[in-house]
């Protein structure tokens, strides 16, 4: 099975998630944010692959099945409260530097986040920050390799809108789901290739690279969130002939396996599912 980090050995993806957040109104949207009194932790999501990827599909399957926007709300601050925000604000722009530019680039329609594709520099960073002009914690991007913008996105004054993240899980899933019912006979060939395109469809910008010196020149690979963490580990994933994921025999849930022959999440499911199937045999024999 291959893994991202195995693929990206050499590369800069410490992401940072605090002890606690909050949901706060800005704009008339739902927006999460550190809560004031948390503490930040540093962690890399590429060494919890497994999980990750588990949970990304699993929120998602979750919000597709549901119609009640105050559990997808729950449920992305669920997320959130595991692995940290997202990183919208640096993974978004087409110019990587737009920190350093009167205008921001961005891609038009990406999640129908944006009607127009260019904004002005500041207006676009304030709506990612809690109190626009506050206080940063300066040096703390710089810290782990990162550009300077990087001290903002790690801050407790930075803040990502519910309503972008809901969508994001979701289209993750449905990727994963379309891969599912390309396996399944009973859809007729035109569904498949509409499948297939649904599959082929999701677009991966590819992960940058810079050299270091550590002593001499090498690339590493440079993750500008935990954003793009998710969309590698989910196209590893999703390109692989026999999947590292599957959805669990018994409970439904997504989990990562080592050995493709592994139905179950658990070992607590495998006996449940058994006990059941028993005692299901058991039942139709008495009907007898």
């Amino acid at each position: 099975m291959k893994k991202i980090k195995e693929i990206y050995e050499n590369r800069i993806s410490t992401w940072v998630k605090y002890s606690s957040y909050h949901i706060i109104q800005r704009h008339g949207q739902n927006y999460i944010a550190p809560e004031e009194n948390a503490v930040l932790m540093w962690y890399d999501p590429v060494e919890k692959e497994e999980t990750l990827v588990a949970d990304v599909l699993n929120t998602g399957k979750f919000i597709a099945d549901t119609e009640s926007g105050a559990e997808m709300t729950k449920a992305v601050f669920d997320f959130v409260s595991k692995y940290g925000l997202l990183g919208w604000m640096p993974s978004l722009p087409v110019n990587p530097y737009f920190y350093l530019e009167t205008k921001v680039l961005l891609p038009e329609n990406e999640y129908f986040l944006f009607a127009s594709t260019t904004s002005d520099t500041e207006k676009y960073l304030e709506q990612f920050q809690v109190k626009p002009n506050g206080a940063k914690l300066l040096g703390a991007g710089q810290e782990q390799g990162r550009s300077p913008i990087y001290d903002l996105v790690f801050s407790k004054n930075y803040c990502e809108p519910v309503d972008w993240t809901i969508p994001f899980l979701q289209e993750m899933f449905e990727h994963f789901r379309a891969k599912e019912m390309l396996e399944d006979p009973r859809y007729e060939p035109w569904e498949k290739l509409i499948l297939r395109k649904k599959i082929e469809s999701f677009y991966h910008p590819g992960v940058p690279y810079m050299l270091r010196y550590t002593p001499v020149p090498r690339a590493c690979w440079a993750f500008d969130s935990l954003k793009m963490m998710v969309e590698t580990a989910c196209v590893v994933a999703l390109g692989q002939e026999e999947s590292p994921v599957a959805a669990c025999k018994h409970c439904g849930k997504y989990f990562y396996r080592d050995d493709v022959r592994s139905a179950y999440c658990s070992h607590r499911c495998r006996n449940q599912y058994h006990v059941y199937q028993s005692r299901k045999r058991k039942r139709l024999e008495g009907k007898d």
